[in-house]
């Protein structure tokens, strides 16, 4: 059987599966780093329905890698990314003209984007909230 060595605890571990170590990082993660008034939001039953929502929306797919190739593609592992985030308006938690759908590594990308200044942050705000009412039919 194929075997991986863990980059983070070292051990080894079947290359089918993930690390063991991996479930308890997220555990201390989400017991000590993570913002508390966040995780209850996408903990909710209320963000399990609006993310499916969300999806069907967007019919499953990147809007974001939609947004900047034109192309459409089908995300499996999709979630919804809040334009606006928690942080700056807690109102918008649970608007669904505030989200939209995209894959993990658009996520990172867009998060990369927001972090690395204001400028290109409300940039790409507004890029977002544009190309969801042009796919609306509203622009």
């Amino acid at each position: 059987m194929l075997a991986k060595i863990c980059s983070k605890c070292g051990k080894s571990y079947p290359a089918n599966e993930r690390c063991q170590c991996r479930k308890q990082r997220h555990k201390q993660y989400d017991k000590y780093e993570r913002n508390q008034e966040s995780a209850a939001v996408y903990h909710s039953k209320s963000w399990q329905v609006l993310t499916q929502m969300c999806k069907a929306r967007c019919n499953g797919l990147d809007m974001y890698k939609l947004m900047m190739t034109g192309r459409p593609v089908v995300t499996a592992n999709g979630l919804s990314h809040h334009i606006i985030e928690l942080e700056e308006d807690k109102s918008l938690a649970f608007v669904l003209d505030n989200l939209i759908w995209v894959g993990s590594d658009s996520h990172a990308e867009i998060h990369r984007i927001y972090k690395s200044s204001e400028k290109n942050k409300k940039d790409l705000q507004q890029r977002l909230k544009n190309f969801l009412l042009l796919m609306a039919g509203g622009g």
